[in-house]
């Protein structure tokens, strides 16, 4: 009985080694075609920046391979190479999907990154205390930090050739920013700090089809006071909004003594200025009797020569990505 016992584990762990090579051999990165395929080709791949677009020169750019005729090649492969490109080894006969993308200079999760139809950039989850309890059904998210370009190779064939071969990829900015400017804010000379959000954006980006996560969020955001034009401005950057209500929220900290105060929030439906998708300025009109009220002149500091400010709560909050 031990002996039948033995054989089987043996026969069952040789079947999990089998398996964990035949996924190895699916997943290769780029550069060990090089070195366990001697009919392997170099080729260079080319990444073009159009003009006035940043060069993400310190991390360089991450290439996803996929093979279109995954019977007689590794499916998939990825290698970070330079910004402007670098040497994959690939089969001769074989035809590849390439994606080159600024992988690490963000904030972005990456998922499904061995399937070309959902590679998918994600936006890092953001917490907010004092707009989570107004709004607590929103999944709230921060804005894009850094650039994220896109650049996409239908397909190329190696040849069985020892001349130089190579493909061209053109990135393109798939990340769009939004400014803002709310007018008519008395007493913004006094404000202490601000921060805005917006819901009814996307979190995410598919890199094959450039379409959004059809889920809606809300982005959270700083923004700036300018006592002297009586304004609070600024700008979000976002992979774009989705066709639903886009309400536009403004918080505002400001010096008291009192218990309570100090904090004002302010929401307005602002979809009629942004859903034709061609304007990305939200210009709002204040009205303190029906908007953000005057913000108070402090008037005299307390016996410690400083204002009693409350901050609680006003940190925001991010969800590491996993």
């Amino acid at each position: 009985m031990k002996r039948q016992l033995h054989i089987l584990l043996f026969y069952l762990a040789a079947a999990v080694l089998a398996a964990a090579g035949l996924a190895s051999c699916q997943n290769k990165e780029l550069y060990d075609l090089r070195f366990t395929d001697p009919t392997a080709k170099a080729v260079t791949v080319r990444i073009n920046w159009a003009e006035g677009l940043p060069v993400p020169t310190a991390n360089g750019m991450r290439i996803n391979v996929f093979s279109l005729n995954p019977d007689v090649a590794p499916h998939y492969g990825k290698d970070d190479v330079s910004a402007h490109g670098g040497l994959v080894w690939l089969r001769p006969g074989t035809t590849h999907q390439t994606f080159a993308y600024n992988y690490a200079d963000n904030n972005l999760k990456f998922v499904n990154e061995h399937d070309p139809a959902l590679i998918e950039a994600v936006s890092t989850e953001l917490t907010r205390a004092t707009y989570s309890r107004a709004f607590p059904d929103e999944q709230t998210i921060d804005q894009v930090r850094g650039d994220f370009h896109v650049g996409i190779h239908p397909g190329y064939t190696v040849l069985d050739t020892d001349q130089e071969q190579f493909f061209d990829l053109y990135p393109a900015d798939a990340v769009k920013t939004y400014t803002f400017e709310i007018r008519g804010v008395a007493g913004a000379e006094f404000i202490a700090s601000a921060r805005g959000a917006i819901s009814g954006f996307s979190a995410s980006y598919f890199l094959a089809t450039g379409e959004l996560a059809a889920e809606p969020s809300t982005l959270l955001f700083n923004a700036q006071a300018n006592g002297g034009q009586k304004t609070v401005t600024g700008s979000f950057r976002t992979f774009g909004r989705l066709d639903v209500t886009n309400n536009f929220t403004i918080e505002i900290l400001y010096p008291s003594q009192t218990p309570g105060e100090g904090i004002v929030q302010y929401t307005w439906d602002v979809t009629g200025q942004i859903a034709d998708g061609t304007n990305y300025h939200i210009l709002i009109e204040n009205d303190p009797a029906n908007g953000i009220p005057e913000i108070p002149d402090p008037g005299t500091v307390n016996e410690n020569g400083g204002w009693d400010v409350k901050l609680n709560e006003w940190n925001d909050i991010a969800v590491p990505l996993e």
